[in-house]
């Protein structure tokens, strides 16, 4: 919990909310994330994977470029993993993936690019 909460805090500059112990949330634009510790059961050191029943990964929209810049270089940053701004050929909009400590997959997506 620690260490999400840290990273979302420190690394992409939400600002994380800590009311009760084991229990962290914050705004990424309209959506409330919330981030709670493994249930009862779970294999320690389990991590995220796409390949089970539920989330497959989160995507956000960003307003410019420069915003994409800037996730790109917070992640950096952190020592994060990320190809850098691309462009998803299918909705011609650049954006920016990376994992997060738990493995979950975030994209940015800014604006359509400048085709003129």
């Amino acid at each position: 919990m620690d260490r999400s909460a840290d990273f979302y805090r420190d690394v992409l500059g939400f600002d994380v909310q800590t009311p009760a112990e084991g229990l962290a949330y914050f705004a990424a634009g309209d959506c409330l994330v919330v981030l709670k510790p493994p249930l009862e059961g779970t294999p320690e050191g389990d991590r995220f994977s796409e390949y089970r029943i539920g989330v497959d990964h989160l995507a956000f929209t960003l307003t410019d470029r420069a915003d994409l810049e800037g996730v790109v270089d917070a992640v950096r940053g952190a020592g994060v993993e990320t190809a850098g701004v691309e462009l998803d050929p299918l909705l011609n909009k650049e954006y920016v993936c990376f994992r997060d400590p738990d493995n979950v997959q975030w994209e940015f997506y800014g604006v359509e690019p400048d085709t003129a």
